[in-house]
């Protein structure tokens, strides 16, 4: 049996740790171990963040990247705001809490590839799940602030 190379866009799973129960943002799997592909170091996903809202604040133990393919809005991290359009792309630190703004008038879209986060590996990470969520509602949250 052959591995997994291409997914299509009907067999994209919603519901990753970013999204909101209403929808408002939307947190895409593509390549990921539960759409079928053996990946061992990488993950890429698709964030879209409708007008006026935010991911929630979070951090995770490995570094990811975004690219924005639509829309505007800005990233913080570390408690700094900068500004993105399309064709930007941000470095997102391990543990470094950050989050996305949409400022602008359309869905914002981010690509996301992330490290697979293996959580044996880190037996002091603060929770069961490789994502520490600090707001929103979603299934993945631990904490509020």
């Amino acid at each position: 049996m052959s591995e997994r190379v291409v997914i299509y866009p009907e067999e994209v799973l919603e519901g990753a740790p970013m999204q909101q129960r209403d929808r408002s943002v939307r947190d895409l799997k593509l390549i990921y171990p539960e759409t079928g592909f053996r990946a061992m170091t990488l993950c890429l996903g698709v964030v879209e963040i409708e007008p006026g809202h935010h991911s929630p604040l979070h951090r995770h133990n490995c570094e990811e990247v975004y690219y924005v393919v639509q829309g505007s809005g800005e990233v913080e991290s570390d408690g700094v705001r900068y500004a993105l359009r399309p064709g930007c792309a941000v470095f997102n630190r391990p543990n470094v809490m950050h989050r996305v703004f949409n400022t602008g008038t359309e869905t914002l879209r981010l690509v996301v590839v992330a490290g697979i986060m293996l959580v044996p590996l880190l037996p002091e990470w603060p929770t069961p799940s490789p994502y520490e969520v600090f707001e929103g509602d979603t299934t993945t949250s631990h904490h509020s602030v």
